[in-house]
This record gives structure tokens, sequence and C-alpha cells, in this order.
């Protein structure tokens, strides 16, 4: 199994479980939307799902040492309807550091996204991060 995946999952249950107390409040969806969102996540992969933008100012991720100058680390997850990501989908590519695994899931948790709307209704939609080094 993917070590990145068996560090994500294992950071996510420590963070879902310190969350527990402040869980978002359920959003009152219109059963159109509902709909609409229900077909994109059965019938469209996550690969092809559109775009969410981040709210606010991003956050700079350090790029981990191991990283070298051309190299990258791409960051990937979806993010729901009410644009608040699911850590559970995280998948870093290029790097298995701890410490960045660790600072990611924290961006995931913490960041706001405005996701997609399809025929005025938000969607399931994903977002991508590439972290590159700088000379």
């Amino acid at each position: 199994m993917n070590k990145n995946f068996l560090l994500v999952a294992s950071a996510v249950a420590a963070i879902t479980l310190s969350a527990c107390a402040r869980a978002p409040r359920p959003v009152t969806v219109s059963p159109a939307c509902a709909a609409a969102s229900d077909s994109l996540s059965k019938y469209v992969s996550i690969d092809a799902l559109p775009f969410a933008h981040l709210i606010g100012t991003p956050r700079v991720l350090p790029v981990p040492l191991s990283v070298r100058l051309g190299d990258s680390i791409t960051v990937e997850f979806v993010v729901r309807p009410d644009g608040l990501a699911d850590p559970s989908t995280v998948e870093i590519t290029g790097s298995n550091d701890q410490a960045f695994s660790g600072q990611v899931l924290r961006f995931v948790t913490e960041s706001r996204f405005i996701p997609e709307r399809v025929m005025g209704c938000n969607v399931l939609s994903k977002y991508k991060l590439v972290i590159k080094p700088t000379a």
C-alpha cells in the first residue's frame, strides 16, 4: 500500500477525532442540486472533476529539503459542494516527508474553497496544488 496514503489516512483520523466537537453545520441543498452533485460523484472520475478555487490568500507550504531543483510535489484532493475539502481524498505525489504531509493536511482542513457550479449548483470539484523549489 502507498506510504503516503497510510500517512495521510492516520493523520486524517487524528484530525477527524479532534474536529468532532466543531463539525460544520449541515447545509440545506435543493433536490435539483443534490441530484446534480450525486450524478457527478457517481459518473465522473475524480480526474475529470471540474476545478475548485481557493478562497483568500494561499498559505505557503514549505518545500521539503529532499525535493531537488527541477522536481515537484503534487497535492490533489476533492472539494465538496459546501466548499470544504475532503481530507480522506488527499493524494501527495513526489514526497514521503511526514512533516510535509502534516502541513498539507492542515492546509486542506483549514482552507475554504469555491467549488465549481453546474446548472447553478455547487458540485463536487477537485483542487490541485503543484509545489516546486525555487533557486
